[in-house]
Parts: structure tokens; sequence; C-alpha cells
């Protein structure tokens, strides 16, 4: 894979989906709308002469070709040129069609979670460095999915009530960098980021020779913003392999040496070089963002079409990884993350006293059952879900005459794997064979979690077929009967209010 996509632009999803109550009511039919994204811009005007007009061409050659230069080049650029140029980036190479995005009910899907994390911690850098022109626009909507996506992520972070916030065109509100408060923790962190990136330390893996310098390039390889996520990953695998090699061609006997690496996949390549450092800002809000996810649906699936439709190569529309791939990565971060918090939490018990600290190490302890039970779903995921998908499917009703929460998971749950292998708006009442399909899906997605010797051999991508529209008069009379079952149901809850 190639690095052309380099992440300038500073992104916050843009559209937010309609209020969830209204769509919970009746049986989803499709997945929601993909989040767009809005531009970065500043708030104060230096006045920089502007002498090249970036177009469009332009930046895709200077992103593929020379990204150090663009950086450079936009940090020129007046404020106006700087906005242009940013959205010109963003639509030429960093952003990728439909990515739908959903965060979990808790969350109320507000946030695009790949990219809200990413804006998050770009405000907490700015906010770090003292920066007080830096700032976001965005909806008012768009807003509070900011605020929950730092809450899911489990960032230490307060962003100001939005009614503090100005507003300025199209009923957008501002947010600006300097009003952002982070811990005191989160602040040192953040600069010492910052300070690692600025030295370059030795990053051709045949030249280091100690595991310290091994530490210091693949802390400065992580912690680069040009790099999009899954650039970031593969080019750290690709470092492992030939730092391991390399160590392996020295030794005695090097074929020997070399055979014990022969069987390593993507996961076991990732495994080892994160046990070198610990998760930066960045990649720890994302594996809190995926633990979250996983521990309020207990179940893999949605991390993993979260992570595959935030990957997707913007020509082709398709994931720039194989799913097996996907899932090493989702894995190793998920297992990342949730290791290093279960560690931190057994060293802060360590230093407690069992009396005076009770309550103290009663919460290190939920955490630690916490991260444990995620780890769970990651590594040893169960199909009961997807066993009763088709059966939770469809309108259900309570004696309220609204969707039971039963089959509001299921439907949420059918439509993100949808949305993630056929990229728009499918339903049961116009193709024949679209239930049996995802279902065989969500096998696929679990069965690449699960141990070569404890995945289901008789479920999966081999169950699934080409799509097959149903007639006009067939979906005509699945309506039909739809219709007559939500009026039946309706006037049934009526009579017993």
């Amino acid at each position: 894979m190639g690095k052309l996509d380099k992440k300038a632009a500073k992104q916050a999803s843009k559209q937010a989906p309609k209020e969830e109550n209204k769509k919970e009511n009746k049986a989803p039919k499709t997945p929601g709308k993909a989040p767009e994204t809005p531009q970065v811009k500043p708030t104060k005007k230096p006045e920089v002469e502007e002498p090249e007009i970036l177009t469009e061409e332009r930046v895709k050659v200077m992103a593929a070709t020379s990204p150090d230069k663009l950086r450079q080049k936009m940090h020129t650029l007046s404020p106006d040129a700087t906005i242009q140029a940013l959205s010109l980036l963003d639509k030429s190479v960093v952003n990728t069609p439909d990515p739908a995005l959903a965060f979990p009910l808790e969350v109320r899907k507000k946030a695009n979670l790949i990219v809200a994390i990413g804006t998050i911690t770009t405000l907490m850098d700015h906010c770090a460095a003292g920066d007080d022109t830096f700032a976001l626009a965005m909806q008012k909507t768009e807003y509070a999915g900011l605020i929950e996506c730092a809450k899911a992520a489990g960032y230490d972070i307060k962003l100001p009530d939005i009614k503090a916030l100005p507003v300025i065109e199209d009923g957008r509100v501002q947010l600006v960098a300097k009003e952002v408060k982070i811990s005191k923790a989160q602040k040192e962190q953040a600069q010492k980021e910052a300070e690692i990136r600025k030295q370059v330390p030795e990053l051709d893996p045949e030249k280091i020779t100690s595991e310290e310098d091994l530490k210091k390039a693949l802390e400065y390889k992580f912690l680069q913003k040009s790099y999009k996520l899954v650039d970031t990953l593969t080019d750290g695998i690709d470092f492992m392999k030939r730092f391991r090699l390399h160590e392996a061609s020295l030794a005695e006997n090097a074929d020997d040496a070399k055979k014990k690496f022969e069987a390593r996949n993507s996961g076991d390549w990732l495994d080892d070089l994160f046990s070198y450092i610990k998760p930066g800002i960045f990649f720890a809000g994302i594996g809190k963002g995926m633990a979250s996810v996983t521990a309020v649906e207990k179940n893999v699936i949605h991390a993993f079409t979260i992570f595959r439709d935030a990957v997707r190569d913007k020509n082709t529309g398709e994931p720039v990884l194989d799913d097996q791939e996907l899932a090493y990565c989702v894995k190793s971060i998920v297992k990342w993350v949730c290791n290093t918090c279960i560690e931190s939490n057994n060293k802060a018990i360590e230093g407690l006293d069992s009396k005076k600290n009770a309550k103290e190490i009663e919460a290190c302890n939920k955490q630690i059952e916490y991260y444990t039970s995620i780890l769970g779903y990651i590594n040893a995921p169960d199909t009961e879900e997807i066993d009763t998908l088709l059966e939770r499917i469809g309108s259900k009703f309570n004696e309220g005459g609204v969707l039971t929460q039963e089959c509001q998971d299921a439907n949420k749950l059918f439509n993100i794997i949808t949305k993630s292998y056929y990229g728009k708006e499918l339903s049961t009442a116009d193709y024949t064979n679209l239930a049996n399909n995802i279902q065989q899906y969500g096998y696929h997605i679990i069965n690449l979690f699960r141990n070569a010797d404890e995945r289901r051999k008789d479920v999966g991508i081999m169950n699934i077929s080409e799509l097959e529209e149903r007639s006009e008069e067939e979906k005509a009379a699945l309506i039909a009967e739809a219709k007559k079952a939500w009026a039946e149901k309706k006037k049934e809850a009526s009579k017993n209010a």
C-alpha cells in the first residue's frame, strides 16, 4: 500500500442523524446517511501573501510527491486560502466516500468515531501548546456528538457548554482550542508527544542496534500525523518485519532464526510492535472508542465495521485491506489499549492502602473487570447475536406500539453490516436473499476474530450469493402486509391505553 494520504485537515463529523426516538419507533429499513466533514477555520487573519493558487490537481500531486512541501505551503497561506486548500485536500486525498461510522445507541450515533477522535486529539494538541488561534466550526448537533465521543473514548477533557460558543454563518458554532480544558496529565502527555515528533530518531530498521532505539523509532512513527491511520499500521508492521528479520540474519544460525517468524500474521507483528510502546492520545482514543462499542453491544461486529468503513480507498470505495487484515488490526489495537488500562489499574492498586482507600480500589477493580470483559468479546466472540438475528429483525412491537429493544438492537446490527458490505441503502423488502447474506457476513466477521481451529466451517462467505431482487408484485405484497400489521398493532395499543 502506498503512503499517499497525508492528513492535513483536522476533522469533525458534519451531518448528524435525525433524533433516535423518532427513528426507532418504526422498524429501520435502511442505514442512516454517513456524516460529512467540516473544514478547519482559524479565528485570526494574519496578512500573508499567497503567490500560488492550489488547484485540486496541484493538491493531489503535492500530497502524493511532496507532502512536507505541501504542509509548509499551507502554513504560509492566508486564512481563506488555507481553508480552500484544506477543503481540496480533504476532497482529493483524505475524505473517504460513505464512511458510515455509527456509534452505539448510548452515544446517539452523532459522532464519526475515527474522525471525532482525531478532532479531539487535535484540539488537545493545540490546547496543550497554548494556541489561541486554532478553531473548528460545526453544527450544534455535531458538537453534542463530539462531547459524547470524548466521554466514550475516555478522554479527561472538558468542552465548553454549547451556549457559550459563538454562532457563525449557517447557524454553526465555533470552538476555539483555548476554550478546551484538559487535565494536567493529558496536557503533559500532549506536550511530551509534541516533543517526540520534533526529534527524528534512526528510522532504518536495519540500522537500529538496541531495544531503546527501537522504542524511540516506533514512538516517533506512531505519533506522526502525516499518515492515515491504516498507513501507520501497515508501515509499522513492515518496520517490525524488517527489524526482526535483520536481527535474525545476524544470529549464528540465521535460517533457523528467521523460520520462527514465518508463521506470523499481521496481528502477531502488531502485538510485537505494541509491546514496545504505550498508546498515544490518538490510538488510546480509537482503542477505547472501539472497546466502548464492543462493551455496549457485547460483540465485535460494531468495532470491526467502524474500522472497515474508516479505511476505504477514496476512488474505489473499497477497504484498502482485506477483512482478515482489518480484524487483526482491530483485535491488536483493542487488546493493546485494554491491557494498558488493566496494567495501570493494577499498578494503582499496589500503591493504595486496602483500608484507607477501599473505594479507590473498588473503582480500579471495576475498571479491570470492564476491560477484561471486552478482551473476552474480542478474543473469543460467540455467535449468539447472529444465530438469532433473523428472528429478531422486522416489526416486533411492545404494548406501547413501538419496536421492542430486542428488535431495535437486531435492526441496528443488521443495518451496520448491510451498510459496510453493500455501501448503500438496502431492504429485505427488495431482495429475497438479503437477510441470509447479512447473517452470513455476520458469521464471517466473527470467524475472523477466532483462532483457525475454532472457526465455524459451515457458515460465512461461501454461503453468500448474488442479490436477487423481488418482483414488484412481491414487494407490494410485503409492504401491504407490514402496513396491515402496523395498523393492527396501533389499534390494539390504542384500545389498551
